[in-house]
């Protein structure tokens, strides 16, 4: 059965929105915005189904698409007829008209109950979270044996031993999980009111750092609670800073819209959590003819040009209707997005602004030229600016530096990780080495010869060296984070030079038009997607190849030089020899080799490449020495094979990651390689691996040390240590503790065997392998403060500024 009006609210409360403009507004930028998207729903008893098609701009009719009026009856239609607006005594009505009919699909229902049924329409199969009183009746609708169920799927509950650990491994289910169209999954995470909400923070705050689509349902106490009454907080505004979006239920009438909303904001533009509080008392309200016509007569109204600025960051109304449209408007005034519906019951999300806000939730697919990030806002400066794909302009002023750059270089991002096959093509056509971010690894195969894999802070040195002396630079989604360009301004020199002399320069490539200049000034910046912009310059390439096909053999000839002279260097000890005595008496001599971090880790990425298994394997680590050392010294081969926490930092994460990734990928063997300062702080979630039996395999790289921290303290501070040693416990027995299988390693004469058996032996259950490991840093590492070659090599004593001690 297919909705017109009807899916106009349902499709509002999935779809991202924009705020609009005047006409004058919209007149001085349509001519940027050629395209539009138009979302068609159809809906079952059960399902709601979301595709996508491109329609025609309205602007090339002369109209204005942006201001309220324009999406009024005497709009021009557009070639394809789809901006005809529904026939109705008028606007408002028929919108209302529409959502009564379908809000009257859940009647009789309480929120508990629309909540779970929206996980099921969504997709969930697992939820992570942990019970208290104000989310029971939430959970309850999660109880196998609950009446709702019958025959039908029901979505498995895993009880974490925290808050915090369950909001980890529901970044890990995000992190690991594609849906068929293309983007990352939501984690969701039910919790109660006050500590169980802000034990969520953490996690909130992580998955908001590194664009991590999460789902928070939190309870709170009953709308009829006293002030201040138990485990009470300020949810909403506790959130609001580290969410894309923070909301309080304030009727069961709400939750359709606001769950289908939270998905899609989750999960669109740069994706991120999402947080729905939820009064118990509403939680058990019922739908009932009464409530909803309550509902839609309180609607609000959307009025942007308000200039009261309480009144425009107003959050009390989340569905707002616009005035004399069709068209209805989510979320918060200044950030919340709107939507136009057309006679055949589609959605059609229209580009109306341009400030950050709207501009990073709808691409444009715009070249623009070069401007200072002050600027990128400001329309009345003057810019060039160009169509991506487009035959002449700046597309082409693009593809000749990107054909006749003789040093080019590419920095594959996290925004790559969907087009690893068109990086590919795009490498070889033109030859062009390729070095990737901590989020990126594995999107191109470092087994290629054009691999230079990690850049930055602990990257490896070839990057770091050939970045510097690239004549351009071609950047895909990502945002030029500091670790990755050492002191800004001594990043990118050659280029810089290029790009006077207008052989060379930066192209950079995000979804985020707030991107653009933030870091880095580009020649050109491209606000699509990387797989999108990869697609284009591939096909212009095909078009019209390079005249000069061997321009870049010196370039690669140096790649090859520096992977020579620079390789990652291993800590080798020499054998000691012992005399021991066993427990009978008898006494013999053993010899034994000390290991390091970097060894372990090289150890296991030998077998795994040499069986064949690397390509289904997927990783999490902690935060410190083991994280830098997996990234240079495993073979990352498959996109999103990394799951680390980035941005932010977050020791601790490594265990949750690996759960959800297995939770999500069953088929895959995931491993934590975590040191032993990170995985205590959540130990306690072994109680969940063994009571749920999730078979990941857990590698503890234990030298009683937060080494990195260690190693800073040791160059900036006069070797005065505090708060950088652990006494670890036996992880061996604390395994067996929660009946799960663990092994001991302490020398590099018996790595190879348990490693082995750690990998291979356990394939049905979970296993944690205990390497005691000596205290080594993780080199190459740039110096706080220096440029990004200025890189330190060996583990030497050095002179460092110590005002720019890291953080």
């Amino acid at each position: 059965m297919k909705f017109s009006t009807a899916t106009a609210i349902l499709a509002a409360s999935i779809a991202p929105a924009v705020a609009f403009t005047t006409l004058t507004q919209q007149s001085q930028y349509s001519s940027n915005l050629r395209n539009r998207q138009r979302w068609t729903f159809s809906s079952s008893s059960s399902s709601v189904v979301l595709s996508m098609s491109t329609v025609s701009d309205p602007s090339t009719t002369g109209k204005s698409v942006g201001s309220a009026t324009g999406f009024a009856n005497n709009v021009a239609p557009s070639p394809s007829s789809s901006w005809d607006l529904l026939n109705g005594p008028s606007p408002e009505a028929a919108s209302k008209a529409a959502a009564s009919k379908y809000l009257h699909t859940f009647n009789g229902q309480t929120a508990a109950h629309i909540i779970y049924s929206k996980l099921l329409d969504h997709g969930v199969e697992v939820v992570n979270g942990y019970s208290g009183g104000a989310i029971l009746p939430l959970l309850d609708q999660f109880h196998q044996d609950h009446p709702r169920h019958g025959d039908k799927k029901k979505i498995r509950w895993i009880t974490n031993s925290n808050e915090s650990s369950a909001g980890h491994v529901a970044e890990g289910i995000a992190k690991s999980s594609t849906e068929p169209d293309g983007r990352l999954a939501a984690g969701i995470v039910v919790a109660t009111s006050g500590p169980g909400c802000t034990n969520l923070v953490t996690p909130i705050q992580d998955a908001m750092c590194d664009g991590v689509p999460l789902i928070v349902l939190c309870g709170q106490a009953a709308t009829t609670a006293p002030v201040d009454a138990f485990q009470s907080c300020p949810a909403v505004d506790i959130m609001r800073p580290c969410t894309k979006w923070s909301y309080q239920i304030k009727s069961a009438a709400e939750v359709p819209f606001a769950m289908d909303y939270a998905f899609y904001v989750a999960r669109n533009g740069r994706p991120g959590p999402v947080f729905l509080d939820l009064p118990k008392d509403l939680q058990i309200q019922q739908l009932t003819p009464e409530l909803i016509e309550s509902f839609l007569d309180g609607l609000g109204t959307y009025r942007p040009e308000d200039d009261d600025v309480h009144a425009r960051n107003d959050d009390k109304d989340f569905v707002r209707l616009i005035p004399d449209t069709t068209a209805i408007h989510l979320g918060r005034v200044q950030q919340g997005l709107s939507f136009q519906v057309n006679a055949q019951g589609e959605l059609e999300a229209v580009q109306s602004g341009h400030d950050a806000y709207h501009l990073d939730h709808h691409l444009t697919d715009t070249i623009y030229g070069g401007v200072d990030y002050r600027d990128i806002y400001d329309e009345t400066k003057e810019r060039k600016t160009g169509k991506l794909g487009a035959p002449d302009g700046l597309m082409a002023e693009m593809m000749d530096l990107i054909k006749n750059a003789k040093r080019p270089f590419i920095i594959a991002g996290q925004g790559a990780n969907d087009a690893s096959e068109e990086l590919m093509e795009l490498a070889e056509t033109l030859q062009v080495p390729v070095a990737t971010t901590l989020h990126a690894l594995g999107t191109f195969d470092e087994r290629h010869p054009l691999a230079t894999n990690m850049l930055g802070m602990h990257g490896h040195a070839t990057p770091n060296y050939l970045i510097q002396d690239c004549d351009l630079l071609i950047c895909v989604g990502s945002r030029f984070d500091d670790r990755i360009t050492g002191r800004p301004t001594d990043f990118i020199p050659a280029a810089r030079q290029a790009a006077k002399e207008g052989r060379g320069g930066v192209i950079h490539v995000d979804c985020r038009f707030s991107e653009n200049a933030k870091q880095v000034k580009p020649t050109f910046f491209v606000h699509s997607t990387g797989k999108k912009f990869l697609q284009e310059v591939n096909k212009a390439i095909r078009a019209s190849p390079p005249s000069d096909p061997n321009r870049t053999k010196e370039w690669i000839k140096k790649k090859k030089q520096l992977e020579k002279e620079f390789p990652i260097q291993i800590t080798r000890y020499n054998p000691v020899t012992y005399t021991v005595e066993d427990e009978d008496g008898n006494v013999r001599e053993v010899t034994r080799t000390k290991m390091c971090a970097q060894g372990v880790i090289a150890e296991m990425n030998r077998q795994l490449v040499e069986s064949g298994k690397i390509d289904d394997a997927i990783f999490s680590t902690g935060v410190g020495i083991h994280q830098m050392a997996a990234a240079q010294l495993i073979t990352w081969t498959k996109p999103r094979q990394m799951l680390s926490s980035g941005s932010l930092g977050t020791m601790g994460v490594s265990l949750g990651y690996c759960m959800g990734a297995k939770l999500a990928n069953g088929n895959k063997m995931c491993i934590s390689v975590d040191g032993d300062g990170s995985f205590n702080m959540t130990f306690t979630e072994l109680k969940t691996i063994g009571e749920e039996k999730i078979p990941v395999k857990l590698m503890i790289l234990d030298n009683e040390s937060q080494m990195m921290v260690e190693y800073w303290q040791r160059l900036f501070h006069d070797q005065r240590y505090i708060a950088v040693r652990n006494k670890s416990p036996k992880y061996t027995t604390l395994a067996s503790a929660f009946d799960i299988k663990s092994i001991y390693c302490e020398s590099e004469e018996e790595l190879e065997e348990k490693m082995r058996s750690f990998l291979f032996d356990y394939d049905d259950e979970p296993v944690l392998f205990h390497v005691r490991i000596e205290r080594t840093p993780c080199l190459p590492m740039v110096a706080p403060g220096q440029p990004l070659d200025n890189m330190i090599l060996v583990d030497e004593d050095f002179e460092v500024d110590k005002s720019a001690a890291p953080s």
